[in-house]
């Protein structure tokens, strides 16, 4: 018998579905990874959008709907839940089967968090008493589901240091050379310390929140959006990287695409594939939709982030001591080239 020599390579074992994001139209990060061995539901919680998210109340309240049931039906999918955090668009405080009867559960120890945080989870885990197989605190640990390992950092913080939003775990899974990293809400990254843990997994496709403009004014430039732009260009320049989603609070501000041009720029000349959710699935984001079908809800006067006035915003920050010099460089490294 003579064998056809064409060979037929295998897709990705590991693949990422996006289930309910901010660029959908609600307030969530819900990411659902699934291979051969193992699905995972992360951060199976959705919030309303914004009364300055520019979509009607009607719309908004029916998005919420609608994605609350992707979630549920993600997780029902899901042998393991994972709960980054304990705000409420990253997990649903119910007693709700569909969530968490019979999983595993890898949720964010108690002991670091804020106290309103801290009461959040004790009420939560008081409510779903019996439901879950198992719950395991995750910070830093490993665990592996048969040809599966799936990781969890030590707490990362979300935002500034010491802030009230507090930490929150990221969540690697690898199988094989495949590997995904979802990062939950880092912010940004802004932090140096949680940029290099993002570029040290070697991940193939990365789901990172995006830097918070919708808490800026009319003027967006400031230190934190530029510390952001450089570390994710640095992120985009990894040799595994294939995919970056960047998400979450980012898609609340329909300026985010003038605000990240120096990021869609660069993903654009190393030709990786760079976006938010519903970009990376061929739609427009829904606050881009709504600014465009209702108008601007907030912000009125902007104009896009060029090379020249993010170098500047470092440049005063370094020069009031504010920032290391390390970030010029970093700037003219990753951004610039």
């Amino acid at each position: 018998m003579r064998l056809d020599a064409t060979i037929i390579p295998e897709g990705p074992r590991v693949s990422v579905h996006y289930v309910a994001f901010d660029s959908f139209g609600v307030k969530s990060m819900c990411t659902r990874i699934e291979t051969p061995d193992v699905q995972l539901t992360i951060d199976p919680g959705v919030s309303l959008q914004l009364a300055t998210f520019p979509l009607p109340q009607e719309r908004r309240e029916a998005l919420l709907q609608e994605y609350r049931e992707a979630v549920r039906a993600a997780a029902a999918k899901s042998q393991v839940i994972v709960i980054s955090h304990y705000h409420l668009d990253h997990f649903t405080l119910a007693r709700d089967p569909h969530l968490y009867s019979g999983k595993v559960v890898f949720a964010k120890a108690l002991d670091d968090l804020p106290q309103q945080q801290r009461a959040t989870a004790q009420r939560f885990f008081q409510t779903i008493d019996g439901l879950p197989q198992e719950v395991i605190w995750a910070d830093g640990r490993r665990f592996r589901f048969r040809k599966t390992e799936v990781g969890f950092s030590q707490p990362t913080w979300h935002g500034p240091q010491e802030a009230e939003p507090g930490q929150v775990l990221m969540t690697e899974v690898r199988r094989g050379r495949e590997r995904v990293l979802v990062t939950s809400d880092v912010s940004g990254p802004t932090d140096g310390a949680t940029t290099d843990a993002i570029c040290a997994a070697n991940a193939r496709d990365l789901v990172i929140d995006g830097y918070p403009t919708f808490l800026l004014g009319q003027g967006a430039a400031d230190i934190g959006l530029v510390q952001s732009i450089v570390n994710l260009c640095r992120i985009l320049s990894q040799r595994s990287v294939k995919t970056l989603v960047v998400d979450h609070h980012l898609c609340r501000d329909y300026r985010y695409p003038v605000l990240l041009k120096l990021v869609y720029d660069k993903a654009r000349r190393l030709k990786k594939r760079f976006g938010t959710a519903a970009e990376l699935l061929g739609r427009s984001s829904a606050v881009i939709e709504g600014y465009q079908n209702y108008g601007p809800t907030k912000w009125h006067r902007w104009q896009p982030l060029e090379l020249t006035a993010a170098r500047k915003v470092l440049e005063q920050a370094v020069a009031q001591k504010r920032l290391d010099t390390q970030w010029l460089s970093g700037f003219d490294r990753w951004v610039a080239t």
